[in-house]
């Protein structure tokens, strides 16, 4: 996959142009987009809140959703870790690569 790198507007590729559709969905409310309602996750709705097994599950599911739909090939594999919603870090499999994505 190509694109446009948001900061230097340069074309980028591979695992940079994956890096940042991960953090741009990651940054994306769901629903926030009229013409893409799936676009995005609800991960701002655990913003101070207290963090529980069930929470975990459910931003796991979103950003899950999310990733697969935005970027054809790529797996979310597990949520390494979470801030109250303020950071997250994210493992994805990329075809057979493993690729470590923080936003």
């Amino acid at each position: 996959m190509i694109g446009m790198d948001e900061i230097t507007g340069k074309l980028i590729s591979g695992e940079a142009w994956i890096r940042q559709a991960v953090r741009r969905a990651i940054k994306t409310g769901k629903g926030s987009r009229p013409m893409l309602r799936w676009y995005g996750v609800n991960h701002l709705k655990y913003l101070d809140r207290q963090i529980t097994a069930g929470s975990v599950l459910d931003l796991t599911a979103d950003l899950s959703d999310s990733i697969e739909a935005t970027i054809p090939g790529v797996r979310l594999r597990t949520v390494i870790g979470q801030e109250n919603g303020e950071r997250i870090k994210v493992s994805l499999e990329v075809q057979t690569n493993n690729i470590e994505v923080e936003a």
